[in-house]
């Protein structure tokens, strides 16, 4: 079973990425680890596709990329996919809506509908509940910036191409 995949992400400014890792070694100083992935940038995963589609992507980050102006995106509250992944999530805007569905025009895969959001923590349901309040207590609303589009294949980690913005 192959279970590797082709995965775009829409990636932060520089001021973003360091105000979300400190969110993270709040937590982390709270004895929070967490099993996400640690080795890359903070992103909005805008979709997946399978393996055989990374000519297709990287042609088509490059048209965008060519094409489409560094934009601002307000990063405001906090959410949870079930009780194991905790996150930071936008209010929507239409750049954002609109970078996502140039890649992905029905806007999710399958079953899975497309949720923007920045994950800060993925682990056991008893260790989100005790991280929440914390992260809640520091929280304050990021005014980010969407600066490039990077393309990865999971897993392992296999880093291919990162176009900025105009």
């Amino acid at each position: 079973m192959n279970d590797k995949n082709l995965y775009l992400l829409a990636e932060f400014d520089g001021e973003t990425q360091k105000i979300l890792s400190d969110y993270y070694e709040i937590l982390k100083n709270h004895g929070f680890i967490g099993n996400q992935t640690k080795d890359i940038p903070y992103h909005f995963t805008l979709g997946n596709m399978d393996c055989g589609c990374e000519e297709f992507l990287i042609e088509k980050m490059e048209k965008v990329c060519g094409s489409t102006q560094i934009f601002e995106i307000k990063l405001d509250h906090l959410g949870l996919f079930g009780l194991d992944v905790l996150f930071v999530e936008p209010n929507m805007n239409f750049e954002l809506l609109s970078l996502q569905k140039f890649f992905f025009e029905n806007c999710g895969n399958g079953d899975h509908p497309w949720t923007a959001h920045a994950t800060v923590l993925v682990d056991e349901y008893t260790n989100i509940l005790r991280a929440l309040p914390i992260l809640a207590e520091n929280f304050k609303p990021i005014h980010a910036k969407i600066v490039s589009i990077s393309l990865f294949e999971f897993f392992p980690k296999r880093f291919i191409k990162c176009c900025n913005l105009l």
